[in-house]
């Protein structure tokens, strides 16, 4: 049997290490409770970056489509016109059938787009002009719609000029193989006639 001399002696042996293992379990909790507290104000950040990116995702999202409309006002009275060969451009009113225009018809600027790097010799250039009224650029999309299929030689296609318009080209060659008549309407909308 052990002495009690040696009992006291393990008594304390633990009651040490019952207060060393106090004083662990104190600082783990101390450190607990600051892990804690930080994840909360890291929460709390989070929630108003959250709140913040969400606002700013918003006025992007209204200056986007501000910046939109004043590039489709802009462009409101522009015409693009494919298929015209090159020194015809007076043309227009004649072809379609609008004496009231020819010399009436104002265009503040008219010119040729570039040349892309694989060209057609055989295909001119596109002609983009801006009208000076709006009502006559509605006056010869109208007119070029009652008409139908437009020639000069050959065929030639005429639309408004419109920011988005390159974003609706799936969808219009879609159309074309299925012979199914399009029309881009202003500022960016296509209309489709099927059935």
């Amino acid at each position: 049997t052990k002495s009690m001399e040696s009992i006291l002696r393990d008594i304390h042996q633990t009651n040490s290490h019952i207060e060393d293992m106090d004083k662990k379990i104190e600082a783990f909790t101390k450190h607990m409770e600051e892990a804690e507290r930080r994840t909360g104000d890291t929460e709390d950040l989070v929630h108003t970056m959250e709140t913040l990116v969400q606002q700013l995702q918003e006025t992007i999202n209204k200056l986007q489509d501000k910046a939109d409309d004043l590039e489709n006002r802009s462009r409101r009275c522009n015409l693009r016109l494919v298929g015209l060969p090159e020194g015809e451009e007076a043309w227009l009113p004649t072809l379609l059938n609008l004496p009231e225009l020819s010399d009436n018809l104002e265009i503040e600027r008219a010119h040729r787009t570039f040349l892309s790097k694989v060209r057609n010799v055989d295909r001119p250039r596109m002609l983009l002009f801006k009208l000076l009224r709006y009502r006559d650029k509605e006056t010869i999309l109208r007119q070029a719609r009652n008409l139908g299929p437009l020639t000069f030689n050959k065929p030639i296609y005429l639309f408004p000029d419109m920011r988005k318009r390159k974003s609706f080209s799936d969808v219009k060659w879609l159309c074309k193989d299925l012979a199914i008549p399009f029309a881009l309407l202003f500022p960016a909308r296509l209309r489709v006639d099927f059935q």
